[in-house]
């Protein structure tokens, strides 16, 4: 077993299940760190690109505007998100897992199919051997692909340990 985690995180049923499973099977383990992965929702379309123009000058003040709107969109969903953050975090902890041992990544996928791959670019930076996710986490992703995610990171995972938490 690696020593870094990246656990899936998006409320769900599940995705608790999953927290819960990885508290119990590493918490009295000091050697873990927890990165938890939660997708946040898309962009609104209207953040995604502006019609242009044709003056540059216009061009630059209209993509700077876009880009601060941007960041102030995917800063207030990441202030949405903690609670779920908390939550998760004060689960970890009721088994034993050190504060300072967990962290937290956000995915701002413009699509919903690039959350698999998201998930392992991300395992990969993060130098995570474990990929953790619940059987029915990220139910959107199933509903568009009628597949789920964990057997899709199972398919295109190799390198890495995938545990999918029924």
């Amino acid at each position: 077993m690696g020593n870094n985690l990246l656990l899936a995180v998006d409320g769900s049923d599940a995705s608790m299940r999953a927290v819960t499973y990885v508290g119990e099977t590493v918490g009295l383990h000091t050697g873990f760190t927890i990165y938890l992965f939660h997708v946040l929702p898309s962009l609104p379309p209207e953040l995604l690109e502006f019609g242009g123009s044709e003056n540059p000058k216009e061009e630059d003040t209209l993509s700077q505007q876009l880009r601060e709107d941007q960041s102030t969109w995917i800063a207030q969903a990441k202030e949405a998100a903690q609670p779920l953050i908390e939550k998760t975090k004060e689960e970890l902890q009721q088994h034993h897992v050190s504060p300072n041992k967990i962290h937290c990544e956000f995915s701002i996928s413009i699509h919903r199919p690039d959350v698999v791959r998201d998930l392992l670019e991300t395992a990969q930076n993060l130098q995570c051997e474990t990929i953790v996710v619940g059987r029915n986490s990220f139910p959107s992703f199933k509903e568009m692909f009628h597949a789920h995610i964990g057997e899709e990171l199972v398919q295109k995972g190799q390198g890495f340990t995938i545990w999918v938490v029924e």
